[in-house]
């Protein structure tokens, strides 16, 4: 990865942090990370532990940045997401994963999606993304 790219990747991060923090979520972690996967971040907010990747672009480009969450990426997410909530006691808690897009142009543009990942989708039950 390039300097610029990390770089960039680390701006959409604090970006991303401000505009949760602005609306009411409490952050916990940053670039958490266990047993080769990272959560860009872990908040919380409501009684809710939300688990939130973040994608960052330098301008409006090809495709939507959700689009490059494959199936791997998704099931590894997952699977980090459990070993934070298994380290934290945290198993009976509500939680989600949202995805952020922060795209810089002339002007800096953010996406929120919520609950954009269910477990579902990596192979798992109908509820979402937690197995129980």
């Amino acid at each position: 990865m390039s300097a610029h790219n990390l770089n960039l990747g680390r701006y959409g991060e604090e970006v991303a942090r401000d505009y949760l923090a602005e609306n009411g979520y409490r952050i916990r972690e940053c670039n958490w990370r266990a047993r080769g996967g990272e959560l860009d971040l872990v908040c919380t907010r409501d009684d809710c532990v939300v688990f939130v990747e973040v994608k960052t672009r330098a301008e409006e480009g090809m495709g939507h940045p959700l689009e490059t969450l494959g199936f791997k990426q998704k099931k590894k997410l997952l699977r980090t997401a459990g070993l934070y909530l298994s380290r934290h006691n945290m198993w009976a808690t509500q939680s989600r994963f949202d995805f952020i897009c922060v795209t810089v142009g002339r002007e800096v543009q953010i996406e929120h999606i919520q609950n954009a990942i269910e477990f579902s989708s990596v192979g798992g039950g109908h509820a979402p993304w937690q197995p129980w």
